[in-house]
């Protein structure tokens, strides 16, 4: 058996519905409620588009349902949104009549599984020290001396009482300059950035801190933002972050030039406790009453001893004294002097007859003489002269010339 279907052309009243009319019926019907709805489930397909609007689809083991953030909602995210990521969302069903498909408008999303806030953190821990926000080196000191000190947080709160009250306690004479901001809520994250912006540009405060009392996770939040985390960055003045208790800590504690467990500890640190400064001066003003006084103490005594030495005593007399010792030591000089002279002529007189003793002179004077041929040479033997040669015959007493007549002897043989 089979059926078959039969198109009779519609009455007046009863003409067929547009494919646009039906999805604006579905449309009208779905949105009218304008019901928001709580929806978890994991991102896929994320995607940011050029005009800053996010697509996306939410799914879990068994559907899916695409959704859109559009650019408002998408720049309050406080997180990173990734294919994966686990979120809860709060959005409400929409109809897109262009496509003939319905979908989810997110107005906000926060991670899922360890916490919205806990990942949130995390996220921007990360990112902010990639950026070397936390690096150690960029950290500015902190004073010594501190005369003005910018306190930022709530006038209300124990914070500021806490700091007032160390304060005085330890430096009376220090001035602070309080701005009053809010510490939790929406409005916080951007009054504490403006705050620290304003303390720079005033420019008479020493040293700054922030904070506020201890509180959950999402009373400390505003100190987790990212605006207050670059202001303190930024501050040219050296911040002290006091948020929280001790096991407390937000981004702010990782940025802030130091961080304080507690506002009291923060004051603390910032100012200097004026009783222990009063009892470092009473203690070195003694040393140096001690140093003097042992100082003048040895300076009259060198005093006294130098006025009882004989140099003080009899002066003429030392000088008398020494220019007799000048005398005696100018006559061991001379005696010295004179000594070694005369064994030096003695030296001098025994080479000289020694030396007049090996001189041919003496030789001569003894009745020898020296013959020396026509140029001056001296003949050593009778083989070098033949007859009739002149010769040079040399005495003690001068010279005289003479004509070889003969040889004889071997030398003639």
């Amino acid at each position: 058996m089979s059926l078959e279907f039969v198109f009779l052309p519609p009455s007046e009243a009863d003409q067929p519905y547009s494919v646009s009319e039906i999805n604006y019926g579905i449309a009208s019907t779905i949105e009218s409620s304008n019901t928001l709805v709580w929806v978890t489930g994991e991102i896929s397909n994320w995607k940011r588009a050029s005009s800053g609007h996010c697509y996306l689809r939410l799914k879990d083991e068994q559907s899916q349902i695409p959704a859109v953030i559009w650019r408002d909602s998408a720049q309050k995210l406080d997180f990173k949104p990734e294919d994966g990521t686990a979120v809860l969302v709060i959005g409400s069903i929409k109809v897109y009549q262009r496509g003939g498909y319905y979908q989810l408008t997110i107005h906000k999303m926060a991670p899922a599984g360890k916490g919205t806030l806990f990942q949130a953190f995390e996220q921007l821990k990360e990112r902010l020290a990639i950026e070397g926000l936390f690096d150690q080196e960029r950290k500015k000191t902190l004073p010594k001396s501190v005369r003005t000190l910018g306190v930022i947080t709530s006038k209300r709160g124990a914070a500021v009482k806490d700091i007032v009250r160390v304060t005085a306690t330890r430096a009376p004479q220090t001035d602070i300059v309080l701005i009053d901001v809010a510490v939790q809520g929406e409005k916080a994250p951007g009054e504490i950035a403006q705050a620290i912006k304003d303390m720079n540009s005033y420019a008479e405060v020493d040293c700054i801190i922030a904070g506020r009392g201890g509180g959950s996770i999402e009373d400390l939040w505003a100190f987790n933002d990212e605006s207050v985390a670059r202001a303190i960055f930024e501050s040219k003045i050296p911040v002290i972050s006091a948020v929280g208790h001790e096991t407390d800590f937000t981004i702010a504690d990782f940025v802030a030039d130091y961080r304080a467990a507690t506002p009291s500890a923060a004051a603390e640190f910032a100012v200097a406790d004026s009783k222990e400064n009063r009892r470092y001066f009473e203690a070195c003003s003694q040393r140096f009453i001690n140093g003097f006084i042992n100082g003048y103490s040895s300076m009259i005594q060198t005093y006294h001893h130098l006025q009882s030495s004989r140099s003080f005593q009899k002066p003429l007399r030392l000088l008398q004294e020494a220019a007799q010792d000048y005398d005696r030591s100018q006559e061991r000089c001379y005696r010295a002097l004179h000594g070694s002279m005369r064994s030096m002529v003695e030296r001098l007189g025994y080479a000289g007859a020694r030396l007049e003793t090996l001189s041919p002179l003496s030789v001569l004077k003894r009745g020898y003489s020296v013959t020396t041929d026509k140029n001056g040479i001296t003949v050593r033997s009778c083989r070098e002269l033949s007859t009739g040669d002149v010769v040079s015959i040399r005495f003690s007493d001068g010279s005289a010339g003479a004509r070889i007549e003969g040889v004889e002897g071997r030398c003639s043989e």
